[in-house]
């Protein structure tokens, strides 16, 4: 192929094509509108001389040959970014830049209002995304469809990471528990229904979960929900309780008409981190981005 006669702008949107695999959004990730979006789709079909992506039901999915694509051309973005990075630095006050964050809505909750809250002040060109965190969300980030990943440090990783903020579980119950008066027992913790979690394509449940399952306690799970912010709020009336980070039920106790205890059995903290793809480590953007969220998680 002949460069001259080749738009080098076509690779960043090829790139945000076989990452989206949605030509709506690939055209929002590089600021582009869906009719420019599908034109481009269709100029990249010529020079390819295959269709890139096909639709399966629903979906858009890559042919063999757009498969064979992404790592090279990743890297290939990835170097020219670099370069381009390296001679100019990252000035956030003048920046159009998006950043994808899988994270739990719990951690989304307590971080988002000041991260905003920043953005908005220091580099309102910036936006964050942020998709729930999942089993998949390592790979996504290894194949750079998100930037970071916001988990508790006690699930393994092989990623570089950095502590944002420590966290505790208790029980928690509607405020008005006909059996809870001061505190929970630990007969009354396994007696009682609870509402678990059940993480979206996750092996375990929580971090609590886990830890109570290791210690062989045995409860009465009556419901489960995939949402740590919603748990709390669905309590009220019932004779449920839940393990659930503190902070968080600090935050919602008087919306959700709950009361916090103390749980009866030792429970290890929780330390939300913040995670990256190595290969992003020096990228200015990243770099900063990940010193913001630093800073506002340690004056939660």
């Amino acid at each position: 192929m002949n460069l001259v006669q080749f738009d080098l702008n076509l690779l960043k949107a090829l790139d945000a094509l076989l990452r989206e695999r949605n030509v709506t959004r690939a055209g929002q990730r590089i600021g582009v509108s869906q009719p420019a979006m599908s034109g481009t789709l269709a100029r990249l079909r010529e020079v390819f001389h295959d269709e890139l992506l096909v639709r399966v039901g629903r979906n858009l999915e890559l042919t063999p040959v757009a498969q064979e694509l992404c790592e090279p051309l990743r890297q290939c973005i990835e170097r020219i970014e670099h370069m381009m990075d390296h001679r100019r630095p990252f000035t956030p006050a003048r920046e159009s830049h998006s950043f994808t964050v899988a994270a739990s809505d719990y951690a989304a909750f307590m971080l988002l209002p000041p991260l905003l809250d920043r953005l908005s002040r220091e580099a309102p060109g910036v936006t964050v995304k942020f998709t729930q965190l999942d089993a998949r969300s390592p790979g996504l980030l290894a194949n750079d469809r998100i930037d970071f990943v916001v988990m508790p440090s006690e699930i393994e990783t092989t990623y570089p990471g950095e502590l944002l903020f420590i966290d505790h579980w208790v029980c928690v119950a509607w405020s008005k528990h006909p059996d809870l008066v001061d505190h929970l027992s630990a007969d009354e913790f396994c007696a009682l229904p609870h509402i678990g979690y059940e993480l979206p394509e996750h092996d375990g449940h929580s971090v609590a979960d886990v830890h109570l399952s290791l210690l062989q306690i045995r409860r009465r799970v009556a419901a489960t929900t995939e949402s740590f912010l919603m748990a709390p709020f669905l309590l009220r009336g019932t004779r449920l309780i839940a393990v659930t980070h503190h902070r968080l039920a600090e935050r919602v106790k008087d919306a959700a008409d709950i009361r916090i205890f103390d749980s009866p059995y030792p429970m290890p903290d929780i330390h939300e981190s913040i995670y990256w793809n190595p290969r992003h480590a020096g990228t200015p953007s990243h770099r900063w981005l990940r010193s913001i969220f630093v800073e506002v998680a340690r004056q939660l």
